[in-house]
């Protein structure tokens, strides 16, 4: 494919020969900058934990990373796990068979709820928006079988249906289920699942997260259900503690609680739970069986092959101690200068934006000053978190040798997980607890806590390079640190205080100011073409906002730097979004991703700078040019 001109796409311009010479592994959906360190980051791992396993060096003093061993030993016991087939896990499945009614399913709901996934209420401890110290119980609706709602509206709806009839008939094929019994079962799952996806909320619905914040008093939910003793239910799974409240993220389920959960349905749903329980354990039970369990997956994202069974333990372990593995790469090779270097642009960062704020040529001095105060108020954290969740300690595995296996391990794993969290309820929350591993190649704003988090493994090249220019710098990692400040005052960001407080301290005029900023930063991304379909700018407007804020406010930060080149900036701006997406993966993430195409992400920023007109002499007859009434500022 022919180089374009950097006047029409910047993007391509800088990528070109990265696009045209890399190839997507086949065991993954598509492989980007953060993907390829993170192809880096776990050759690193991996290494080390065979290296442990083996024996070829010793297990770190460490209790968490030892049980971790025990867990990556058993899931590569492919001859063991072989042998035991089917029988670790058919006392626990055969209960669901075994169920009659709701009214069975409402009996044992606590029981159930710690051993399976896809219970019909999706009870769960998570922080309140208002009183944000504390932690609620809450209640989500249940999943469908295609990743969302939107999926249901397209041409390919029955191709992905048909690969996950298949996937289950020879699962359950496999763990001794005769063919007519399955074809019946599978038949009444999708009559259950294409009734379900009516209530469900669309992937656009639940970017809007402020309107997922639904507290309910206990009384709202007593004519909701016939079948469903939800009060009841939600005290015994709190240990009997007294439940006044419950926060739910979609009204319009939990008002058709009886339209979904009733007698006629009852036999679809319990096809339905037995199915999506059968495919979350196969993938322990044997090699053949994890082949089978993973084809819808690969269907739904193009994905061409299942991952190496060394790919795979090592998934497991991430999976269930990212924290401890994390906190060991950070401690043992993240650079105290970095994190020193990191910091600085953080603090110059904030500050270059307590002088915009107040320089701002749209909101009142009232609103300005309190925006000041929410970002002066920031927490960074920046490497790895001070301490890790406490049921670390509680992930006590036996070997084969002591009788155990690796279902039952992963049962108790997930067991501690669900009453750890239930525990929670009515709890003070840890502000010191990260959301996200210190080996995450990624970074986050909590908006509960108003602080924003950079773990340890994005902070290298080409997001942060301490060989690099400061430009350079600044259009990678300090691109990605303003990006998270700005998340403090998107579209969702913008309605929590300086204690990560749902609360309005806006004036309302300069409210309705900011949604019309935030309509055009929806039509600036809204329709436009890409190779796999449109991009959707509701759905992307809050991390565009993020994006808009970020990119300008680090090439301020850029310029005051005495080494400063623009060019430098502009081009790892566009090198750190550049991917290649294999067919339905795209499709999958312009249905779902909040963030827009990185070609998309790249170039619209880069059309808004007026920087970028002049360094490059961008002309109206440019594919990167957009008229100046059009582009789009908005901190």
């Amino acid at each position: 494919m022919t180089k374009k001109r950097l006047q029409d796409d910047f993007y391509d311009y800088i990528n070109h020969d990265w696009l045209q010479s890399t190839q997507i592994p086949s065991d993954r959906p598509n492989i980007s900058a953060f993907g390829e360190m993170d192809l880096a980051l776990e050759k690193l791992l991996k290494g080390l934990i065979s290296d442990w396993a083996t024996g070829k060096k010793e297990i770190p003093n460490n209790k968490h990373l030892q049980e971790m061993i025990i867990l990556y030993k058993m899931v590569m016991d492919v001859e063991t796990r072989t042998k035991l087939g089917w029988s670790v896990a058919k006392t626990d499945l055969d209960k669901i068979l075994k169920l009659e009614s709701f009214q069975d399913v409402a009996k044992q709901y606590v029981d159930l709820d710690y051993q399976f996934i896809g219970l019909p209420l999706g009870f769960y401890v998570s922080q309140d928006f208002i009183n944000n110290r504390i932690k609620v119980l809450w209640m989500s609706q249940l999943g469908s079988i295609l990743p969302s709602k939107e999926n249901y509206d397209k041409e390919d709806k029955d191709k992905f249906l048909k690969v996950w009839s298949d996937m289950s008939f020879k699962l359950a094929k496999s763990y001794g289920l005769d063919d007519q019994t399955i074809n019946h079962m599978i038949k009444k799952a999708l009559e259950f699942d294409n009734l379900l996806k009516d209530y469900l909320l669309t992937n656009t619905q639940k970017a809007d997260y402020v309107s997922l914040y639904n507290p309910k008093n206990i009384e709202w939910f007593a004519d909701k259900s016939k079948l469903f003793p939800i009060k009841e239910i939600a005290e015994k799974l709190v240990e009997n503690q007294k439940v006044d409240t419950i926060a739910i993220d979609n009204v319009v389920f939990f008002e058709n609680l009886d339209k979904i959960f009733n007698d006629e349905t009852f036999e679809g749903y319990k096809a339905l739970l037995f199915f999506r329980n059968l495919q979350n354990t196969a993938s322990y039970i044997t090699e053949e069986t994890r082949e089978i369990a993973t084809s819808f997956r690969k269907a739904l994202y193009s994905i061409d092959q299942t991952r190496s069974l060394e790919d795979f333990a090592f998934d497991v372990v991430s999976k269930y101690f990212s924290m401890p593995i994390g906190l060991y790469y950070a401690q043992t090779y993240f650079g105290e200068q970095a994190k020193k270097n990191v910091e600085n642009m953080v603090k110059n960062m904030i500050q270059i934006y307590e002088k915009r704020l107040k320089a701002n040529n749209w909101l009142s001095k009232d609103t300005a000053e309190k925006a000041i105060v929410k970002l002066n108020k920031l927490g960074v954290m920046v490497g790895y978190p001070e301490e890790i969740e406490s049921y670390y300690d509680k992930f006590i595995f036996k070997t084969y040798e002591q009788g155990g296996n690796l279902v039952s391990n992963l049962k108790i794993a997930s067991q501690v997980l669900t009453k750890h969290n239930f525990d929670q309820y009515m709890q003070r929350t840890n502000d010191k607890l990260w959301s996200m591993s210190p080996a995450a190649i990624n970074a986050y704003f909590h908006p509960f806590f108003n602080h924003i988090v950079f773990p340890a493994a994005i902070l290298s090249a080409p997001f942060y390079d301490i060989n690099a220019s400061s430009g350079a710098n600044y259009g990678g990692i300090g691109a990605v640190i303003a990006h998270e400040i700005s998340h403090a005052f998107d579209n969702n960001g913008s309605q929590f205080d300086e204690n990560g407080s749902l609360k309005n301290w806006w004036t309302e005029h300069d409210y309705k100011v900011f949604k019309d900023k935030t309509k055009a930063a929806i039509e600036i991304f809204d329709g436009i073409e890409t190779e796999h379909g449109k991009v959707n700018g509701t759905l992307t407007v809050s991390e565009n906002i993020a994006d808009m804020g970020g990119f300008s406010c680090a090439l301020e930060a850029a310029q005051k730097e005495p080494d400063f080149k623009a060019e430098d900036f502009f081009e790892n701006w566009a090198r750190i979004w550049r991917i290649l997406s294999k067919p339905e993966a795209a499709k999958r993430r312009l249905e779902s991703d909040v963030h827009a195409p990185g070609k998309q992400r790249a170039n619209v920023q880069l059309s808004n700078c007026d920087l970028f007109y002049e360094t490059y002499n961008i002309t109206p007859s440019d594919g990167m040019y957009i008229e100046p009434s059009k582009r789009v500022k908005i901190w």
